[in-house]
């Protein structure tokens, strides 16, 4: 049987970022106006390894992203700028999927696809914001009100 998630190895990480480098390129090459699509994976892959999560195999699982050391699943949304700074907390978070989940992880890129944050929410304190939005898409401050940030671990 083929296993429904794997750790992320560090050849995954420098494959992203290579990845990256060529998104970057492309969008300068485009003046901007251009995007490659990659910020989805991106953040999961540097979620998953910067936290320890497998990170699923096929990335249309049902409603899950990534799975913990204690076999819960996980939903990965990820928002990057896209200019200089943080993204604005009123801009929209991706769908969720309809299915449940144990709990839901933010995470927040900035311009260059550096991970700054990860946003921590269970489905019991998101699904409430998640149900009331007509596209599952609560925007960033909602979310982070019912969520903690995990990443950086704060002193």
């Amino acid at each position: 049987m083929k296993p429904l998630s794997v750790p992320v190895s560090d050849e995954m990480v420098r494959s992203v970022r290579r990845a990256v480098r060529a998104a970057l390129a492309y969008e300068k090459a485009t003046g901007g106006r251009r995007k490659m699509g990659i910020t989805g994976e991106v953040g999961e892959v540097l979620a998953c390894h910067a936290l320890g999560l497998r990170i699923a195999v096929s990335p249309r699982n049902q409603g899950y992203d990534a799975v913990d050391r204690g076999g819960r699943h996980v939903q990965i949304k990820t928002r990057r700028s896209e200019s200089p700074g943080l993204p604005r907390d009123v801009g929209r978070i991706g769908t969720f999927s309809a299915h449940p989940f144990h709990y839901a992880l933010l995470v927040i890129l900035d311009h260059e696809y550096r991970l700054v944050e990860i946003w921590r929410a269970s489905y019991r304190d998101i699904w409430p914001v998640i149900e009331t939005q007509k596209r599952r898409n609560p925007n960033l401050a909602a979310f982070k009100k019912r969520a903690r940030c995990i990443w950086p671990k704060k002193p």
